[in-house]
């Protein structure tokens, strides 16, 4: 078979579009079509090495590559979906914040992606001023080439979101400037729509400061309409995550170890990157995941011979 006919029928499946297939293999889309069709009139041999690098890394994934289960509605992502719940239909702010890797983040976006009108932004040391937070609001929105000035930008901001009684998502708030904290509160109150602001225990700390009515924090904590923290992961949310990846539950020996893996700094995210190794291993020897896999992923992972 040639490589000609082994791309369209990859293409014929519908397992990638010929867009992607051009992005992926580091060529243009035209080059593909006209290569595809037999009327390429530049160099074919290029394009051809770069298909066949391109199949080659497919063909590795397929052999090796092992899917972590899709969302996993744990205690914890129940929880989250409650608190976010409560501040699209109240209209107002809440906060969602603690221990890293206990899935927060995944919950928001299936949240996002259950709910109409849900938005959700991810801030960084780059995206933490007013400006910069706004603009990935506004583009976020649909709103095509924003403006760049902060006035413009908060106004445009309020026009689309009123009348919406959606939610927007700030995931790692705890970035956020005082400024921008100040302007979205604003905002919040003249679009009347929910606030969450998602991150580590600096999103509460932070703003936990205008307890004392003299901070300048005062007006963005007296519009907090709740606060839901999640100190670490819990078990009935790792027994779900085994369970997920088709283990045995009632295995005492796999659970302690899962438990031990889950109960430390990166917590569920970590148990689930030992389990994705595990069952690369598990894979390439024709087997299911055992304890004994897992422990020997979370040995690689350490850096371990």
């Amino acid at each position: 078979m040639t490589l000609n006919t082994q791309i369209k029928q990859l293409l014929t499946t519908g397992q990638i579009t010929q867009t992607d297939l051009a992005q992926q293999a580091g060529i243009s889309t035209s080059a593909l079509s006209t290569y595809l069709k037999g009327t390429y009139k530049g160099n074919v041999e290029n394009v051809e090495k770069s298909l066949a690098l391109w199949l080659e890394t497919q063909t590795k994934k397929q052999q090796v590559f092992v899917e972590a289960p899709q969302f996993i509605e744990t205690q914890t992502a129940k929880n989250v979906f409650y608190t976010l719940d409560m501040a699209r239909l109240m209209q107002t702010s809440i906060t969602v914040y603690g221990a890293s890797g206990v899935g927060k983040t995944k919950a928001c976006r299936e949240y996002t992606q259950r709910n109409n009108n849900v938005w959700m932004v991810t801030s960084s040391p780059s995206r933490s001023s007013l400006g910069a937070i706004l603009y990935d609001i506004a583009l976020t929105l649909g709103v095509n080439n924003p403006p760049r000035r902060k006035d413009n930008l908060s106004r445009l901001v309020i026009n689309k979101l009123e009348g919406t009684q959606g939610l927007v998502i700030i995931d790692e708030s705890d970035h956020l400037t005082y400024e921008a904290l100040e302007e979205i509160r604003f905002i919040q109150e003249k679009a009347e729509v929910g606030f969450a602001f998602i991150g580590n225990i600096e999103v509460y700390t932070k703003i936990q400061g205008g307890v004392n009515q003299a901070s300048k924090y005062a007006r963005v904590w007296s519009r907090i309409g709740k606060h839901y923290e999640i100190k670490a992961s819990r078990k009935d949310d790792i027994k779900a995550i085994v369970a997920a990846w088709g283990l045995d539950t009632t295995d005492k020996d796999l659970m302690k170890v899962a438990c031990e893996i889950g109960g430390k700094a990166g917590s569920l995210r970590i148990l689930t990157q030992y389990l994705r190794l595990a069952g690369i291993t598990a894979k390439g020897q024709g087997t299911a995941i055992t304890l004994e896999l897992i422990l020997q992923a979370q040995a690689q992972m350490k850096g371990a011979n």
